[in-house]
């Protein structure tokens, strides 16, 4: 069966809170809510904005770390959790390193709002919210650029509050962004941020049609680990219509690497649900009213 003529395998079991081993208090099936970023052990790490604490949570492990943020002055909009347990935290334009108690070790001033992040084993990406690409790797020791892609923004330079260059990191350690309409993805070598190629994809054996409206508000990319598959999702608006047939609210866009081809499918949710990792066959989303939602994938 292919991934568009099962529709998701809709269910009404798409509705279904994802399973989870309760852990004592918080718990992110019910309670997560806003941006995550899936890491590849499977975790993933929310902000929980009552307690203001970032969590980190397993599926079959619960709520498995804690790091507060009380003393951060703005509430954070993106994170990165290293290697030895301590967080690297964007708020605005400031880029604060925090030990695992909580503790600030050092701010550093960056050139634009963060749009997007990413990461391996010797440091993170930072995508900002520019009108062309800038990204800068920062090593986990003391945040220090590594390699930067693009032409870093001046204080005269635009900044969008739209998502446009959404990234993330491939199974071989390859930086994968997008940028605006065009549903290609561009191809950064993770040790010196130089380009090696650019992914296009047909759809229905033509070039895949660009996205309606200009420029487009893109979701989170995420990895389907192992299989070689990127999903995103758009709203049913911003599809053409070659590919948007009876699709409402939001659809969930699947890149297959192996194949160079998209395919288009609805997820029944609307645009307000947020995409943040393919857990076990599982397109795993955050609920607005808070928990995660699952829908199988192909």
């Amino acid at each position: 069966m292919s991934f568009s003529s099962a529709r998701l395998l809709l269910l009404a079991a798409f509705v279904a809170v994802v399973p989870a081993l309760r852990a004592q208090g918080w718990d992110a099936a019910t309670q997560a809510v806003g941006w995550a970023r899936q890491d590849k052990d499977d975790s993933f790490t929310f902000y929980d904005p009552a307690a203001r604490v970032l969590r980190t949570w397993m599926q079959d492990g619960g709520d498995i770390q804690d790091i507060p943020l009380d003393k951060l002055k703005e509430p954070p909009s993106k994170w990165v959790i290293d290697p030895r347990g301590d967080a690297w935290v964007v708020s605005g334009t400031t880029l604060t390193q925090v030990d695992s108690a909580g503790r600030l070790a050092r701010d550093l001033k960056l050139p634009a709002p963060v749009d997007s992040v990413c990461w391996d084993t010797k440091g993170f990406v930072l995508s900002y919210r520019t009108q062309n690409p800038y990204l800068e790797m920062r090593r986990y020791q003391d945040g220090e650029v590594l390699w930067t892609y693009g032409r870093k923004p001046g204080r005269k330079d635009p900044i969008t509050a739209l998502s446009l260059h959404p990234m993330l990191m491939s199974d071989t350690d390859q930086v994968l962004l997008g940028n605006g309409n065009d549903l290609g993805l561009l191809v950064l070598d993770a040790n010196t941020g130089k380009p090696v190629r650019e992914e296009t994809f047909s759809f229905n054996g033509n070039p895949a049609p660009a996205l309606v409206g200009a420029p487009v508000d893109r979701g989170p990319l995420c990895l389907w680990s192992g299989k070689g598959v990127v999903f995103a999702t758009l709203r049913a608006g911003e599809l053409p219509a070659v590919a948007r047939g009876t699709i409402q609210g939001q659809a969930l866009v699947r890149m297959d690497l192996k194949t160079a081809t998209v395919t288009f499918a609805p997820t029944g949710l609307a645009t307000d649900h947020l995409l943040v990792g393919i857990l076990h066959g599982q397109a795993v989303f955050v609920n607005p009213k808070g928990g995660l939602l699952q829908l199988p994938v192909k």
